[in-house]
């Protein structure tokens, strides 16, 4: 007997990543080994916002019993993927996970191609241009060109954005196939109900925008004061990747976006893919 969903269907992979606890208690499934779930997702329990964690805490974030979580925080430090502080019971990412996010990032081809590009398009801007993949229900940056006048905007490869309150979020989510977007919505729905009219009809407005334009903004949705616009590429490697370019409503307004920006990240998104497809 394989898993199957509330609906008597076979899971797919967003489904086990949107909601892997879930899936960790589930029995029957040969294909879905949870002792390497639970490891994994001990792993990202860590962030920039919650560098130091004990047992307790990832217990508390995970809902895994704390004796399970300690065997499996003392295996990871003992692989070399976390590190325990001296005289404490915090542990911290060790450089084992480091090793394999660069390995990662060094498979992306498209990383090299687009440099010249969106550093052409930073230049002309004055405002960082990004290039980021979906990471769940988040947008991971997979690469960034910064300018010193957004000093106070700077954010690493590495760092997340909702997908639903981005542009490169409903940028990803408009160049989807109906079918995944919608089960991605559906997913966005049920973690921000009370929030939810207005996520709804700033997506449709995206949706729109992207059938009409080609591009998906935000302007102020992630960040009070914060604008921005962003552009897909599909590849049949890396999937969809999005570009962006934001910056502070000072610098960016909406009308500029729409009439100059946009267009020029357009241009920019389809000399990367002709570059891509030519290598």
């Amino acid at each position: 007997m394989t898993l199957k969903n509330k609906s008597g269907e076979h899971p797919n992979f967003d489904e086990i990543r949107l909601d892997p606890i879930s899936h960790i208690h589930r029995e029957n499934n040969p294909q879905f080994i949870a002792s390497i779930a639970r490891g994994f997702e001990i792993l990202r329990c860590f962030s920039s916002t919650n560098q130091l964690l004990g047992n307790q805490e990832i217990a508390q974030l995970t809902n895994l019993p704390k004796p399970t979580v300690a065997r499996i925080t003392s295996t990871l430090v003992s692989l070399g993927y976390l590190k325990q502080l001296p005289n404490t019971t915090k542990y911290l990412l060790d450089v084992g996970v480091l090793a394999l996010g660069y390995s990662a990032l060094s498979n992306i081809s498209a990383r090299t191609q687009a440099q010249p590009f969106m550093q052409e398009m930073s230049q002309y801007a004055q405002a960082p241009v990004a290039m980021a993949t979906r990471d769940r229900l988040n947008m991971i940056y997979l690469d960034v060109v910064h300018t010193e006048s957004t000093l106070t905007m700077r954010r690493p490869v590495g760092s997340t954005l909702p997908i639903h309150s981005s542009a490169m979020g409903r940028a990803c989510l408009a160049a989807m196939e109906a079918k995944e977007r919608d089960y991605l919505i559906d997913a966005i729905r049920q973690r921000n109900l009370e929030n939810w009219p207005t996520i709804k009809r700033n997506l449709e407005r995206s949706l729109r925008d992207f059938q009409d334009y080609g591009y998906c903004l935000s302007i102020g949705d992630w960040a009070r004061d914060v604008n921005s616009v962003a552009v897909p590429l599909i590849h049949p490697k890396h999937g969809i990747l999005v570009f962006n370019c934001g910056a502070p409503s000072y610098l960016l307004n909406q009308e500029k976006l729409e009439n100059e920006i946009g267009p020029r990240l357009i241009h920019m998104v389809s000399n990367i893919s002709i570059g891509l497809n030519n290598n």
